[in-house]
């Protein structure tokens, strides 16, 4: 029999520190918990945040405003994690039922990567991405016997 897991009842986590920014009002606003706070992203704006943990399989963004945006992950591509030349920006895909929803297809896993805990979001839009928090969900715990 199969388990569906509905993402609400998954464990979370969020972003954690802002890397860099690029034209980003109130950079700080999209770290934690969804919170009613926004960092925002005009037009061309671009935002870069490390996660508290690895994402495995899903993630979230919860704002509003904009929903044309890129999104993209620090993925590890090389033998050598301690260089960086072994890393690279690769394309995160959306849920197309869900623009605010990310999935990570298995063919991300080919490239040598567990997990991704650096991402950047840029506004490919001409209106305003308004970020109150980027949520990561974690695997379930197997129940104790």
């Amino acid at each position: 029999m199969t388990t569906i897991v509905l993402l609400e009842r998954r464990p979370k986590f969020f972003a954690l520190s802002v890397v860099s920014e690029h034209e980003v009002r109130n950079a700080e606003s999209a770290l934690g918990p969804p919170d009613g706070r926004f960092a925002e992203l005009g037009p061309g704006a671009q935002i870069v945040l490390r996660m508290e943990k690895d994402f495995v399989d899903t993630g979230e963004i919860f704002g509003k405003g904009e929903i044309n945006y890129g999104l993209e992950g620090l993925f590890h591509v090389g033998e050598a994690s301690s260089q960086p030349e072994t890393y690279a920006w690769m394309i995160i895909g959306r849920d197309s039922l869900r623009p605010l929803r990310f999935l990570f297809s298995p063919a991300s896993s080919l490239w040598g990567s567990t997990g991704v805990n650096t991402i950047r979001i840029t506004n490919l839009g001409s209106e305003s991405l308004l970020l109150d928090a980027v949520i990561g969900y974690g695997y379930m715990s197997a129940p104790e016997r």
